[in-house]
């Protein structure tokens, strides 16, 4: 009986792990694409937009802006919150960001959005390989880590060829 008992938390260890690395793996190509997705789409936003030089400069900014104060404030939230929940937040205030930065009619919204998608990078960035430290067993902690970090310069580069 234990012996299926132990078979059984095994394949269901397997699958978390399966699944805590793809959400890693997502987790660090959506903060990847989300950093490099602006070189591609300013031209479009500045014809659009009428924006200045100095206009760009704020929007291709803004967003490290924001990650800088969530990543700041970062320790505060996942202590709060828990790790779990702060990464659904953060997940919550990308969506937002995404939709606001989207459908924004004019440079303020953008703008906003812009520094909202940048906060819930920071707290993503900081959270989100915590979490998959404290998630993984120790013979897999690297790898998943190292997957995280991989996913972010494979989103970079991904716009840049794009």
């Amino acid at each position: 009986m234990s012996t299926a008992i132990n078979t059984e938390a095994l394949q269901q260890s397997k699958r978390m792990r399966k699944l805590v690395s793809v959400a890693a793996g997502m987790a660090g190509l959506l903060f990847g694409l989300d950093i490099g997705v602006i070189a591609g789409a300013l031209p479009f936003i500045t014809d659009q937009l009428q924006l200045t030089s100095q206009m760009q400069e704020w929007i291709v900014s803004s967003m490290m802006f924001g990650a800088a104060i969530g990543s700041v404030i970062t320790l505060w939230i996942s202590s709060k919150l828990g790790r779990k929940k702060s990464i659904l937040t953060a997940g919550l205030l990308f969506i937002i960001g995404c939709f606001g930065s989207s459908f924004a009619p004019n440079y303020e919204i953008l703008l906003v959005s812009r520094i909202v998608l940048g906060f819930s990078i920071g707290v993503a960035s900081y959270v989100a390989p915590l979490y998959l430290s404290e998630m993984s067993e120790k013979e897999h902690r690297g790898r998943l880590i190292s997957m995280y970090q991989l996913m972010i310069n494979f989103g970079i580069r991904y716009c840049i060829y794009l």
